[in-house]
């Protein structure tokens, strides 16, 4: 028989076993949604040791936004595209036969403006012998070189030797003239954008028009959000290389993608500038200048017969497209054109407001982002049969011509508009990356900010092209140990957020997965990765603080406090707790384009963001173009 003491002990056993299965039985039968979120979110990252968040992992069934499809084989029979090929002399060379006796033209590449010949195929210009040799300075001037080719027909970028200083020396040119210099900016990519050598070659005093261009991929978090882009552009500009700012006649915001504010930026230029001298489009690569050159040349600001004559620039998401200098002639803005231009565009008024309250009702209605973007369209108010009576301008009677001579009395005291080769700035991440991990970095709509909460000694990952540590958070509420991190970057570039501990190893265990997304691996994996050179941090932390305490406006309306620009990846807008103090540590490769921008550039993006996702470090995204007031 048991004593009291013994069957107390063997009681005390049995019912918590039991009061536990009992109770695990209920729980399945009555879990709450909150309870069953939170066991859906830990069993999500149960295989992804020290990762706190990845937008990979956070969408349901996630799918990859690739761009077109890449080449990858060069076609043997691309010749046969050009209308002079007449057989192949070797079967051997895929680039056709190069020969150095046959002297070089001095015809330039309709495409990128190298001067076509078939001496060497690592030299811009070049085209096979079976179809450069025995051609005329006519045919030549309707053909393209082999490498614009390959990137308008195969998408195909083909390698040519340039040293960097031979853009310099082409750009130089405009030191010893009088011309106006329209200096372009990649509104997503500043201070990276803007070379910081500019100053040397335009001087002190040149004239200069600023403009921002991708104007249609910012989010829209004010009523008034035009207005503080262009001061943020323009206060960088001076900041970085742009001297003291006296000789900026005019900031314009456009987007040479959808013809937003191109038909302001020529009315400007007609104002100010009007017929003075030659005109040079100046910036980095990759920042629209060529764009920009094909939308002005089928425009009122050239010449109408030379809009048929002159070809398109070639256009790519890849640097250095344009290797020399392409132009076309300005068309005079008389008085008599300007008043006509002036009557085209005032009948037209009506037309554009009421196509902008479609687009706005749409955009409302379906939350399509397409429809939100800035758009306009740039029209004609002249064409090649108008009679007109300057001494720059073609008689009646003329015979038609196929090609633009330059050297006919009519364009002898013409001005022109320079498309100018695109120098590569070294904060820039471009010459790191591959066509398609370049198409997937651009963004193609507008941006939709992207919200995560930050607490001291978690790291944020942008692809596999930055990183940012958050190393100490001080002087907040008692109610917030962390900061608000806003993600601008394309929507294909994920996201992750780890321990900052760990995070070199969840790094590397990651890179070159659809986790990371860039760089990504889609040939030969090992390599890829081993020419990759990894992400190096910024030489000092970078502290940023929010004393605002004591202005109530600006605590309430949720300004963010800076910027952190992360090159050509993007940047991250930090919203800070009042009266405190954060300490950061910044990653890209070769540490570079890493700057600190203030003001930030969208101040109120927590408008456009929506409430916080239970059980996550994420917010809910919103319209990038819907704020909250």
């Amino acid at each position: 028989m048991l004593k009291n003491s013994q069957l107390f002990k063997i009681i005390n056993n049995i019912v918590p076993l039991r009061w536990t299965r009992l109770h695990n039985s209920a729980t399945n039968v009555t879990q709450s949604s909150r309870e069953k979120a939170w066991l859906t979110a830990r069993e999500r990252y149960k295989n992804h040791e020290h990762v706190y968040y990845s937008s990979v992992l956070e969408t349901t069934q996630w799918k990859s936004y690739p761009p077109a499809a890449i080449s990858s084989q060069f076609p043997h029979d691309w010749m046969d595209d050009y209308e002079f090929y007449e057989g192949a002399k070797s079967t051997d060379s895929k680039h056709g036969t190069p020969d150095a006796s046959i002297p070089p033209s001095r015809v330039p590449c309709s495409g990128c403006g190298a001067h076509l010949h078939c001496s060497n195929i690592s030299m811009p210009g070049y085209i096979p012998s079976e179809i450069f040799n025995g051609r005329s300075q006519q045919e030549l001037r309707t053909i393209t070189c082999q490498r614009c080719h390959f990137l308008n027909h195969y998408n195909i970028a083909l390698d040519v030797d340039v040293p960097a200083s031979s853009y310099v020396d082409t750009i130089s040119r405009i030191q010893d003239q009088f011309a106006l210099a329209i200096v372009l900016v990649d509104l997503l990519d500043f201070p990276s954008s803007i070379w910081p050598g500019m100053q040397h070659v335009l001087g002190a005093k040149r004239p200069i028009f600023l403009v921002g261009n991708k104007v249609d991929l910012l989010p829209r978090d004010s009523n008034n959000y035009l207005n503080h882009v262009k001061q943020c552009l323009q206060r960088d500009f001076v900041r970085h290389g742009g001297g003291d700012g006296l000789n900026i006649k005019n900031v314009s915001l456009i987007s040479a993608k959808t013809g937003y504010g191109i038909e302001e930026l020529i009315t400007q230029l007609h104002k100010t500038w009007a017929y003075q001298g030659d005109v040079y489009l100046l910036g980095c690569t990759n920042v629209g200048k060529s764009t920009l050159f094909n939308i002005l040349l089928n425009s009122d600001y050239c010449r109408p017969e030379a809009s048929e004559l002159v070809r398109k620039a070639t256009t790519c998401p890849w640097p250095g497209t344009t290797l020399q200098m392409l132009r076309f002639p300005i068309f005079r803005p008389s008085e008599s054109r300007v008043y006509q231009r002036f009557k085209r565009l005032f009948s037209e008024r009506d037309e554009r407001a009421a196509m902008d309250k479609l687009r706005r009702e749409q955009a409302q209605k379906t939350g399509a982002v397409a429809a939100a973007q800035p758009f306009s369209q740039v029209g004609r108010s002249f064409d090649r049969r108008e009679v007109v009576s300057d001494s720059f301008s073609m008689s009646a009677g003329t015979q038609p011509i196929t090609t633009l001579n330059e050297r006919r009395a009519e364009y002898r005291e013409a001005r022109w508009v320079y498309d100018t080769p695109g120098v590569m700035q070294p904060d820039q991440l471009t010459p790191l990356l591959t066509a398609e991990e370049l198409s997937q970095l651009q963004p193609t709509t507008m941006i939709r900010p992207r919200a995560f909460r930050l607490r001291p000694k978690m790291s944020l990952l942008l692809g596999g092209l930055a990183r940012m540590d958050i190393l100490d958070l001080s002087g907040y509420e008692k109610h917030y140990d962390w900061l608000k991190v806003f993600v601008f970057a394309s929507q294909n570039l994920p996201v992750m957020i780890a321990d900052t501990l760990q995070v070199e190893a969840v790094y590397k265990r990651y890179l070159g997965t659809p986790f990371l997304g860039i760089p990504s691996t889609g040939g030969d994996v090992e390599a890829r990765l081993k020419r990759w050179p990894g992400l190096h941090c910024k030489d000092q932390d970078i502290v940023v603080s929010n004393s605002n305490s004591n202005n109530n406006s600006v605590r309430n309306e949720g300004r963010l406090n800076c910027d952190i620009t992360l090159s050509s990846a993007g940047w991250l807008g930090l919203l800070l707790p009042d009266n405190s103090e954060c300490s950061l540590r910044v990653w890209t490769p070769h540490a570079v384009g890493i700057y600190v921008r203030t003001p930030a550039l969208i101040p109120l993006a927590d408008r456009l963001v929506g409430k916080h996702i239970r059980n996550s470090l994420a917010y809910n995204t919103t319209k990038p173009f819907v704020f909250k007031k």
